[in-house]
């Protein structure tokens, strides 16, 4: 019981602290405003997805729409208490101004100050994707956003010095040098349990998915001269194959920070379920086949080349899955996860082996230039992305599985 008061103390000691040692540096910030708006970026680095928001301010800044007359700091929040992957965070201080790391409260109060003291959110850097420019007509503004994507090239890049790190690891990982790659993961909730124990990270849950249904799809790339790499920090379940060329990096003891970042840099595309760790291919502008997505809505607006297929909501009480628009309408609250579908009587079905096989096998034989479109999928594709109307933000070279969107067309009506 003391411990616990102490600890309670000594926290609302230290924000004081933090509170009186900031008060001088907001009203600097304050009175510099008319020569250059100082502005504060806040970014979770406990979560390797939560900086999505850094790239396209990076891509903006390219476009020249962010930062005149503005000088922008970053500092890092940790919800879990850690830094998710110190080489992202170190990729990221290359290309961010980043507050030095023991300060990251000293900023965060300052921030404080000048949101809830005085009130003003000109010092906050804009980090969504959705602000138009003074009364800048939506189609206009829609317009800009997705030039902004065509043409936006990776910010983050690796040293020399890395470079020949990152190629000697692929060959201890049993990668011949020219050899190409994939890299696939599917979320399950052995992460966030490692975190902290004591919190209940079950809302999530709707998220996961098998491993084991990824297997015949990259079996498949492997016959066509493929390696593939199992990815994850902490994963459940161990790969339940004996193929030499299907590598689980997530648990044979060879993985690390960098490794992480580097491997989903290079690889020829990535495979993933619904979490955080797309970001990274998607940073580095790789492609991506977007596996077991659980909401249209959440599509990601930044993709360049992509490729989607999604859970089915099958509701109970009417024996039936929902439609893609129904799916558009719900009011779904991330947040809440299974206890928002147990209430609404929802089950997810997983994708099966054969829509992920059928997917990865679109992708690649897109990036070969074999892909071979038909009449019917180009109709279906307009009547999918039709779903959105005209503000939909999304790159041309994003897409549906062309079978997925056959196998349930039905889901368009």
């Amino acid at each position: 019981m003391i411990r616990k008061t102490m600890r309670v103390l000594w926290t609302k000691v230290s924000k004081l602290f933090l509170a009186i040692c900031a008060v001088p540096f907001a009203l600097f910030i304050r009175i510099s405003r008319p020569v250059v708006t100082i502005r504060f970026g806040r970014l979770n680095m406990s979560r390797i997805g939560a900086i999505y928001g850094a790239d396209w301010y990076l891509s903006e800044c390219s476009a020249g729409i962010q930062g005149k007359r503005c000088f922008d700091i970053f500092y890092g929040v940790m919800d879990l208490g850690v830094v998710c992957n110190q080489t992202w965070l170190h990729l990221w201080k290359r290309v961010l101004h980043f507050f030095p790391f023991p300060l990251w409260g000293l900023a965060a109060m300052v921030d404080k100050i000048l949101k809830k003291v005085f009130k003003d959110e000109s010092h906050v850097v804009p980090l969504g994707h959705v602000i138009p420019i003074g009364n800048e007509p939506i189609d206009k503004h829609y317009n800009r956003l997705k030039a902004i994507l065509a043409y936006s090239k990776p910010h983050l890049s690796f040293t020399a010095q890395e470079e020949a790190f990152g190629q000697k690891a692929l060959r201890e990982l049993g990668i011949a040098q020219g050899r190409p790659f994939v890299c696939f993961h599917a979320r399950d909730s052995a992460y966030l349990g490692s975190m902290d124990a004591r919190i209940s990270w079950d809302y999530h849950d709707y998220r996961d998915s098998s491993i084991e249904h990824y297997i015949p799809g990259v079996e498949d790339l492997v016959k066509r001269g493929y390696c593939a790499i199992r990815m994850g920090a902490v994963v459940k379940e161990r790969l339940k194959t004996t193929n030499p060329a299907i590598i689980d990096y997530a648990l044979n003891g060879k993985r690390t920070d960098f490794l992480d970042i580097y491997l989903s840099a290079k690889c020829e595309f990535f495979i993933c379920s619904d979490a955080g760790i797309c970001i990274v291919p998607e940073v580095f502008r790789r492609p991506t086949v977007y596996t077991n997505w659980t909401l249209i809505k959440r599509i990601s607006p930044w993709v360049l080349q992509g490729i989607f297929i999604f859970k089915k909501f099958y509701l109970c009480r009417e024996r039936r899955l929902l439609t893609f628009s129904e799916l558009m309408d719900l009011e779904f609250d991330p947040s809440q996860g299974k206890i928002f579908l147990r209430k609404e009587g929802i089950e997810l079905i997983e994708n099966s082996p054969e829509e992920i096989k059928d997917t990865i096998v679109e992708m690649e034989q897109r990036l070969k230039g074999t892909w071979q479109t038909t009449q019917e999928d180009k109709e279906l594709q307009e009547r999918f992305w039709g779903l959105f109307g005209p503000r939909r933000l999304k790159s041309s070279q994003a897409r549906i599985g062309a079978k997925f969107l056959q196998q349930h067309k039905s889901l368009l009506s």
